[in-house]
């Protein structure tokens, strides 16, 4: 099966890079032929084509039409959706947050996937059909993360994982209490590792959050799930399936992270516990049975009746007005504020201005170019009156008089 898949990004492995990534390599592990359109590229998309795989930033470059589309991010969804409407789509859903992830309705999306609690809450909200509704929780390549060993029965050395800093000091604070070595990694401190997998193992306890938080337990790392937005405690065998139901995310961070709850959670680290939860996880969260249910969420995408392609178009044409600054008030607006951190009204005066100063641009060459015509028409060149001559007068009539124009210079001459 050729699967198409869409995001915003694929060039530093963030949340939504690295499960682009990670579904990529099981899918064509499991002999399916995936695919990545995403306008922004850069050395995580080197990488992942040093291994075979197709990466593109424009629907023009895909070698083959997809025979389906797992759209992730709307705006780039629409490319893919308006360059192959009659292919059927599932769209993913990532976070409960931002307007760049939302669901919003077009009958080509067949089936919907969320990948934690929040994210099913804000689909059923945003009027996605229950039935068609499948929560798929993060999953985790185990033949990548492999098992450290054993941890210690105290923990000597911590990682702090985060692209946010609202919680830094309090961690730094507390690991220094209770005589804890700790380490920064993330877009916070503008330090990314590609190869996270050989960096957790010199861990014993790891603070983060989602992703990173599953990541790290799984490879056997004790877990405090906390960042700027909140804090959480320490992950037991007890909080997992609860936890990761939220996908030890937003919908856990109740509290501010404080020096004395962060103290307080590492004071409670328990290897055996531990131990326990990277057990349950490698049992439960592998890629392989993962991979397989979003094959089967496609095969019954596929196997659903096709729209009314009068039906699809109308609602691509519906997503352009949404998506593409026409006027305030529409859904593009909220998108650029969270990807550009520009507001609709800074953005429509620049468009303003950009548009008034286009239009004095063409009256000024236009006034430049009638000064032109004046010009040539109060000081006439030879070439202006030959062409008005050729364009007026005949050729029948224009040949005779130049024959004698000519005979009666050669006689003068003589």
């Amino acid at each position: 099966m050729r699967i198409l898949i869409t995001n915003l990004y694929l060039a530093n492995n963030s949340g939504s890079e690295v499960v682009v990534e990670l579904l990529a390599d099981g899918l064509r592990r499991a002999g399916h032929q995936p695919m990545v359109l995403a306008p922004t590229l850069g050395p995580q998309a080197a990488r992942m084509r040093e291994r075979g795989h197709i990466i593109v930033d424009r629907v023009s470059a895909l070698p083959a039409a997809p025979e389906i589309i797992h759209a992730q991010h709307i705006s780039v969804a629409l490319a893919a959706l308006a360059a192959f409407p009659e292919t059927p789509a599932v769209f993913a859903c990532h976070s409960a947050n931002f307007e760049i992830e939302a669901p919003r309705p077009h009958p080509q999306i067949r089936r919907w996937i969320a990948v934690d609690n929040l994210c099913r809450d804000r689909c059923l909200s945003r009027g996605v059909p229950a039935d068609r509704l499948t929560v798929i929780q993060n999953a985790v390549d185990l033949e990548r993360f492999a098992r450290r060993s054993p941890l210690p029965e105290r923990p000597r050395r911590a990682l702090l994982l985060t692209k946010n800093a609202g919680h830094v000091e309090a961690v730094r604070a507390a690991c220094t209490s209770q005589d804890v070595e700790l380490a920064e990694l993330g877009p916070a401190f503008g330090r990314v590792s590609d190869q996270i997998e050989r960096d957790l193992p010199n861990y014993d306890l790891v603070f983060a959050t989602a992703r990173m938080a599953l990541e790290a337990a799984a490879i056997g790392c004790a877990v405090v799930v906390c960042d700027g937005r909140g804090f959480a405690g320490l992950l037991t065998a007890k909080r997992l399936a609860d936890w990761r139901r939220f996908n030890f995310g937003a919908g856990l961070l109740a509290r501010p992270a404080s020096q004395q709850l962060v103290a307080e959670a590492i004071a409670a680290y328990d290897a055996g516990d531990a131990g326990l939860v990277t057990d349950r996880l490698r049992a439960e969260a592998s890629l392989t049975d993962c991979v397989a249910q979003h094959v089967a969420i496609y095969e019954a995408a596929l196997a659903d009746p096709k729209p009314n392609p009068r039906d699809v178009a109308a609602a691509t044409a519906s997503w352009i007005e949404e998506l593409v600054p026409m006027s305030p008030g529409r859904s593009w607006a909220v998108i650029a504020r969270e990807l550009f951190g520009v507001e609709a009204e800074t953005l429509t005066r620049a468009l303003a201005d950009s548009e008034q100063r286009l239009a004095q641009e063409m009256a000024r060459l236009s006034d430049q170019n009638a000064q032109r015509i004046i010009t040539r028409i109060e000081n006439p060149p030879m070439t202006f009156f030959s062409n008005a001559w050729r364009t007026i007068m005949p050729g029948a009539i224009r040949a005779p008089l130049y024959k004698l124009r000519q005979r009666l210079l050669g006689h003068k001459m003589s």
